[in-house]
């Protein structure tokens, strides 16, 4: 199984890889998190050179050598977008998994940069897709968190077989065009789940999460929560973990979640990883 999530250079993002990398890990699970390409470091005004920025480049610096050093298993691959457009191609990027050199039967789940993940989601293990939370989103929608199927059902949903994921971004994003692009297309990925999972030819297993009485998922730590570290149990399945990360009380709560779940690990290499971050914001 390969989890598939996304991230642009907004720190508050950002931060997180290690973690849920981690998490994922754990579960035997490896990572795909797509990325922008780097953008060029040198600024120029006029035609004189102003200011070299490496702020990027130190902060992925830092992310890959922690998770390297703890042997975490991930690749980043990398697309190009227009700067406008940048999150907008990293939010929709993680439908297009399937176009990566792997296996037809190989499995892929869709998940978010900033969730940590605790169980792996249930799927249906005989084809199509499984999208758990399907009850959590508006309608037109369905969650990225979490849409689960084999690259085969992920090509041939999304039309996605002889092509790139560059392409099929480009395709999806390329041409269009809007006032305040991230507000007006902030839900376009969710949008595309829905209406290619429904116009493909494979089955659908919609599983509900909604407890029913507020806007929090069932076995889900969600950072609105005030209460979060009055509701630890062992049957959590994820936790939409406190932005940004890296200050003191988040990192604090953080901490204290992911030392109930794996109780024997020792943590001080995300305390140092956290430290080294925030040295560089």
């Amino acid at each position: 199984m390969k989890a598939v999530i996304s991230s642009t250079y907004d720190s508050k993002y950002l931060y997180f890889l290690p973690i849920v990398t981690f998490c994922w890990n754990r579960l035997g699970v490896d990572v795909i998190c797509f990325m922008p390409e780097i953008k060029d470091f040198f600024k120029f005004e006029s035609g004189i050179l102003t200011e070299i920025d490496f702020d990027n480049d130190k902060r992925v610096k830092l992310i890959n050598e922690t998770m390297i050093h703890k042997g975490m298993k991930f690749s980043m691959p990398r697309f190009s977008a227009p700067e406008h457009k940048e999150a907008t191609y990293a939010q929709c990027s993680r439908l297009y998994g399937a176009c990566l050199d792997l296996p037809e039967d190989e499995v892929i789940i869709t998940s978010d940069i900033d969730m940590a993940v605790f169980k792996v989601p249930p799927f249906a293990h005989l084809g199509g897709f499984t999208v758990l939370g399907a009850d959590l989103v508006p309608d037109g929608q369905l969650p990225m968190c979490y849409a689960t199927a084999t690259v085969k059902d992920w090509r041939d949903a999304f039309e996605l077989n002889g092509i790139t994921y560059q392409q099929a971004l480009d395709r999806l994003l390329g041409e269009d065009e809007c006032q305040d692009y991230r507000a007006c297309r902030w839900s376009v990925d969710q949008e595309q789940l829905r209406i290619k999972i429904f116009n493909s030819n494979g089955s659908i297993n919609l599983l509900t999460r909604s407890n029913g009485q507020n806007q929090f998922a069932q076995n889900r730590y969600d950072r609105d929560d005030q209460f979060i570290l009055d509701r630890l149990s062992p049957d959590t399945i994820d936790f939409h973990m406190n932005r940004p990360g890296y200050e003191e009380k988040n990192f604090e709560i953080i901490l204290t979640i992911l030392k109930y779940h794996y109780p024997q690990d020792d943590f001080e290499w995300l305390k140092k990883y956290t430290e080294e971050y925030n040295k560089l914001l």
